[in-house]
Parts: C-alpha cells; structure tokens; sequence
C-alpha cells in the first residue's frame, strides 16, 4: 500500500473521537496539545504520494465510484458530469453514488475507515471537514497530484486565492475540486418602498437591519408577520466572526497547524447572540431551528416576511417559490405558497450584512478528495475524472446547473456564465454572491476545527437557547466554549494518541 494511506491505528482512533460523547471542561487553553501540533512550517508537496500515470498499465477500464451528498438539480449536473466523461474515453468508468445529506455522507466515510476496502475513490464532502480527512490519513493532497502532474496545474494557478487558503493547511491544498456557496441576503422589494426604505441601498450591517425591519414593521404592510427571517444555522455566526477578522480557533483559524483552543468568547460572538435574541424578543425576526424545513423560503413567497438571509445554493428553490412551480412534496411538512402572495412580488437580492460591513465573510460548500487505495490505477482513474470535472465546459455547467460559483478566473471570465450573471433572472442573483466571493479576503480564511460537527452542534444547540428560548446570551455562550474546548482537547488527544 502507498505510505499516505490509512493507518489502522490513526483511522479508528478519528472515529472514535467523532462519535464520542465528549466530558466538560475549562474556557481556557487545551494543556494536551502535541509539539507537533503547533507547527506552522508549510508543507511540501509529494508527487510520489499520487501515481497519476498508472493508467497507462492498469487493466481497463479502471471502475471509479464517486460520492456526494447532493441532490436535485446538483446531483443531476454532477451526474452529467460523470456521464459525459464515460463518454469521452475507455480507460475509466465512473459510478456516482448519492450519499444523502453531509452528515449522512460523514457518518458513512466515519464508518468506512476501520475497512478501507469499503471507501469510495473520490469523494465531495462538506467545507468543515477538512482536517478530518486530512487527520484521517485517508485521502491525498491534491497538492501532490499537481506537483505529479505539473500539465494539470493551469486550473489550480487561476484558481481563486480564497478558495485556495479556505482549502489548505499549512500552505498545502488538499481537495482537487470544488462547490463553493456564499451566504446572501433576499429582500422583497415591495415591502422596502412601502417603509420607506430603497431597494438599492439595502442594508450593509446588521445594526442596519434592525432598522429596516423596525421601518417594515412600523409601516404595518398587510401580511407581513416579521420582517426579517432566517435558519439558525452556525454557517452565520461563522461568516459573521470571520467577515471582522476573529479567529474562532487558535492556529491561525486552524489554518497553520490543528487548532487545540477555542476562541469563541469574544466580544463579537456575544454581539451576535444579542443581535439575534434582541430582533426575535421584539418582533423582529422569525427564527426557525436549524433543518427544521424550508419555511424561512416559503415565508418569503407569502410574503409574510421582508428579509431573508441564506445561501447562493437555496437560489434555485427561492427562484422555483416565485416561479410557483415548487411543489413541496420533497420537504416533508414544507407547507406552500399561497398563489396570489406570489402575483407581484418583486424579490430582490444583496450582499450578505455583516457585523461591520456588507460581503464579508468566508468560503462554503462542499470540496472532492481523492481517496488513498492500495491501487494505483484508481487514484489515477480518480484524478484523471477531477481534471474533467475542472474543465471550463463543466464548470460552468456547476454553475448554470448545480447554482456553485465557478472558482477559476477562465470559468468567472467564460461568456456563457457573463452572459448568465447578466441576463438571467437567477443568474443576476447568483451574480450578486460572485460579487461576494470575489470580494472576499483570501489572507484571512474561515476555520479549520477537527470536530466540526460537535462545534457545529453546539452552535445550533447554543442559538436556539439564546433565540428561542430566550436563555442569557452570555451563559449560553460560556456553556458552549466549555464544551467546545473539551471537544478539542479530546479530538487532540485521540488523534495524537
């Protein structure tokens, strides 16, 4: 087997800790961190760890299985995409197979390390779980299959600084593709005019929000319930924390080496959670628990509400909302639309409000990892599929299709996606968080944590608290850090150990 493969020890000793339960302890810094985790030298690539040009002698064709967590019209573009490049050679035939949502796609790979036989060749996974595959020893630096194959570096040369820095640790990119999303903000036009506000100057902050959505309310325009309306989703307080420059981790936000020590307690983490809890107490805000649905979109199409902060990727069930031709039978208990809230509304969309500014904040979405094996036809097979889906044609179909903003200055600069940006009714929306990502700070990327998905639990957990339950932002938030620290220092321990 290659030496970047898994060793036994290490993978089950990853899955363990992402399983566990993990026991309190202190809001001060982690006091098990290993030397080597506190390195911050950049790493160097290895083109021996990707032998990309085993195909040349591997047995055809070479059978590659490929998992993702999408669905609907991103499935099907990534379908197509695997479709088109069976068609165009002999050597390697793709099998892509759905996974369900993000956590379930985890769960599964979690599953599969203590058998390796049983993982895919590639697989697309969530933005926060970087150092997981990297501290599971499973997947190879794309880093490495460049510096092998120095032909196929032209895409990752025009690729995005802050895509680039948001994948990397310690200098060294580790996925070879990506589906990158932006946080924005939908506004219904209509509702803006009628308090007296303009729909081309829409709010920059958050502190901006609130009086916008104290002008609608004031205004008492038939129908509307609450003026703004979001998801509790940790992906915000990130964006948030990120957009002003607070690390949320030590270690350079994970970046230059694990991160062992929480930094959440912070003035602008507690301006959040007041923001929040202030604006659902007084009537403000409707705030629904984290995958509870997709009522937040359904309010905006009843025009019950005014406000919407979301992702680019929900572009395509807003745009099908104001269409009329959603269904709702694909989110159990989703509700519907009433039809004559829908004749005239006017939706429009803008640059995510940050704490100090607009369009502040980091890279999301999801990213492929090519997967260490004992045969080094696949991961040949499986790099050689990752520089077809990098091509410009299919990019932009990632793009018109599965709603990801395209990553390389060739597909930003190609006319199709021009044109689509500048033309098409959900194509200027989707242009509008480009705008954003091209805006983004690349030196200061959003953070790398080992156990993302206890962080990202406890955010949730934390947010309806505060929000919900009307629980005392300052408690709820030291409750969390402990917790949080505790599972760092445990993810530390196990991984190190």
């Amino acid at each position: 087997m290659k030496n970047n493969l898994i060793r036994p020890a290490i993978a089950i000793a990853v899955l363990a800790v992402l399983s566990v339960s993990c026991s309190s302890g202190s809001d001060g810094a982690s006091e098990s961190a290993t030397s080597d985790q506190s390195s911050t030298t950049a790493l160097e690539a290895n083109p021996a760890n990707c032998p990309v040009k085993a195909l040349d002698s591997a047995s055809k064709p070479v059978e590659l299985t490929v998992w993702h967590p999408y669905n609907a019209l991103t499935k099907e573009s990534l379908e197509k995409a695997a479709t088109a490049y069976n068609a165009s050679q002999s050597e390697v035939r793709v099998s892509v197979e759905a996974q369900g949502t993000y956590e379930e796609l985890l769960k599964k790979y979690e599953e599969s390390l203590g058998d390796p036989s049983t993982l895919p060749d590639l697989v697309f996974a969530e933005d926060t779980t970087l150092q997981f595959m990297i501290d599971s020893g499973s997947v190879i630096p794309a880093a490495d299959c460049i510096a092998a194959d120095p032909a196929a570096g032209q895409f990752y040369k025009e690729l995005l600084p802050a895509v680039r820095n948001a994948f990397s640790s310690q200098g060294q990119l580790w996925p070879g593709a990506f589906g990158v999303s932006m946080p924005i903000m939908y506004v219904n036009n209509a509702h803006l005019a009628a308090a007296g506000l303009s729909p081309t100057a829409l709010p920059t902050t958050l502190d901006e929000v609130r009086t916008a959505a104290e002008k609608i309310k004031a205004a008492q325009i038939p129908g509307v319930e609450f003026p703004v309306v979001m998801e509790l989703y940790g992906w915000y307080p990130e964006n948030w924390l990120t957009g002003v420059q607070q690390e949320i981790v030590d270690q350079g936000n994970g970046h230059k080496g694990r991160a062992t020590k929480s930094e959440m307690k912070n003035e602008y983490t507690t301006e959040i959670l007041d923001w929040m809890q202030g604006m659902q107490q007084d009537g403000l805000l409707k705030a629904y628990p984290y995958a509870a649905g997709i009522d937040q979109f359904l309010a905006m199409g009843n025009q019950s509400s005014s406000i919407l902060i979301d992702g680019s990727r929900a572009i395509t069930t807003v745009n099908a909302i104001v269409q009329n031709s959603y269904t709702g039978d694909a989110v159990e208990g989703a509700g519907s639309v009433d039809s004559a809230a829908l004749a005239g509304l006017d939706l429009g969309v803008g640059l995510v409000p940050g704490l100090k500014a607009a369009g502040q904040g980091t890279v999301w979405g999801s990213a492929a990892y090519l997967v260490a094996g004992p045969e080094d036809a696949k991961i040949a097979a499986g790099w050689d599929f990752m520089k077809f889906f990098n091509s410009t044609p299919v990019q932009v179909d990632w793009t018109l299709q599965g709603s990801y903003l395209p990553v390389s200055t060739a597909v930003q600069e190609d006319p199709i996606i021009v044109d689509y940006f500048a033309n098409d009714p959900a194509g200027k929306w989707l242009g509008v968080a480009n705008q954003q990502l091209l805006g983004l700070d690349p030196d200061f990327p959003g953070p790398v944590i080992g156990p993302y998905n206890q962080y990202r639990s406890g955010i949730h957990t934390m947010l309806e608290g505060v929000v919900l339950g009307g629980k005392d932002p300052a408690t709820a938030l030291s409750e969390f850090n402990t917790k949080f620290q505790s599972d760092l220092d445990t993810y530390a321990k196990e991984v190190a150990g």
